[in-house]
């Protein structure tokens, strides 16, 4: 049931998106290591065990039935939603829903949306005078572990995505007193270099791959934003803070699900105006500026007016340039670009950019 990392050709942008969250999922001497074997009893040692095995092979059941139409950060939510309420003594062989579902319709509804997955994956839904649960007959034991991963989600108020511990199966958040050693990886695929060639493809990807060397090489280091596949100086989620961004499969740019962009904050770009000049980079900076279009999908916005929603375009001036609708989202009061599947041309651009930036910062 594990998911082969070295896959590339995929029926659908969906089995795409369930095969990576497979990807995703720690393998079982890093999250079940001796170290951590040795921290918890061996009953929570067996009920990961089988938790993890719960994870992948729903993951497998969806990717071989794409008629349901669920996310899989979808169904995940679900179960940590059913977890993060139950009592602790109820997290072994049989989930009992009533107390904190307290409806047979929420039952039914549960029934009809994740038949086909639970039954495949050998859950089943116990409808009963008193009592509504759940029981698993390939996973009996999976509960306890469940419980303890949702109690740490919550705990760290993590989302309910791809990516928090819970679907990761990372037991090494629950073993009482465990310390990560400085050779082991904190977390799975966190790594600009270990997500590239999963995400972006052909020629794109050893660019990208080569940016991301050239990047190392300045002492710039990326770090995992915490959300989508997207890598900052700083580990800002919000674009254009810190020095550089990239973002892979970026979706929220310009509607793309593909490749993979840069963005470049230039806070200084008034120190080195005579050199944008002189190379001739002034009109790639240009040229560059995200722009706010009436196509513009407004979850590309961060979803209406609030803290870091849309604030819509606004007029400005890039060293005498004059640019209208400038995103002011992405750009804020400073000038930043964004590229899209820069090209080794781009690229050598970018990189100038970077150095006139870091020399005068």
């Amino acid at each position: 049931m594990e998911f082969d990392i070295n896959q590339k050709e995929f029926p659908s942008e969906r089995h795409k998106a369930i095969w990576y969250s497979g990807v995703l999922v720690l393998p079982e001497e890093l999250s079940l290591s001796d170290k951590v074997k040795e921290l918890l009893d061996a009953e929570m040692v067996e009920s990961c065990r089988q938790l993890r095995l719960f994870v992948l092979h729903l993951l497998r059941a969806m990717y071989e039935n794409t008629t349901c139409n669920i996310e899989p950060w979808q169904i995940f939510s679900f179960w940590l939603n059913v977890m993060g309420n139950l009592p602790e003594q109820e997290a072994y062989d049989f989930i009992d829903v009533t107390s904190s579902m307290r409806s047979k319709t929420f039952a039914a509804n549960i029934k009809d949306t994740y038949a086909h997955l639970h039954a495949d994956t050998g859950i089943e839904l116990v409808l009963r005078e008193d009592r509504t649960g759940f029981v698993s007959t390939l996973y009996p034991k999976m509960f306890r572990a469940m419980k303890a991963m949702q109690q740490y989600v919550r705990q760290k108020r993590e989302r309910a995505t791809l990516e928090n511990s819970s679907q990761l199966c990372d037991f090494r958040k629950i073993a009482p007193g465990y310390r990560y050693d400085k050779t082991e990886q904190r977390l799975h695929m966190r790594e600009i270099e270990d997500r590239i060639p999963l995400i972006v493809a052909g020629d794109a990807s050893a660019s990208a791959m080569e940016f991301v060397s050239f990047l190392r090489s300045q002492k710039i280091k990326l770090k995992w934003t915490g959300i989508q596949n997207s890598y900052s100086q700083t580990g800002q989620v919000h674009m254009g803070q810190g020095l550089i961004y990239i973002g892979l499969g970026d979706r929220y740019m310009q509607g793309r699900n593909d490749g993979w962009l840069v963005c470049v904050p230039l806070e200084n770009i008034a120190n080195y105006r005579d050199a944008l000049i002189h190379e001739e980079l002034l009109g790639f900076v240009v040229n560059h500026i995200y722009i706010c279009t009436a196509a513009t999908q407004a979850d590309a916005c961060n979803g209406g007016e609030g803290k870091y929603g849309c604030l819509r375009g606004v007029d400005m001036d890039v060293l005498g340039k004059h640019v209208n609708y400038a995103c002011r989202l992405r750009n804020k009061k400073r000038i930043a670009i964004y590229v899209h599947d820069p090209d080794e041309t781009a690229i050598n651009q970018i990189k100038r950019l970077l150095a006139l930036e870091m020399a005068a910062s």
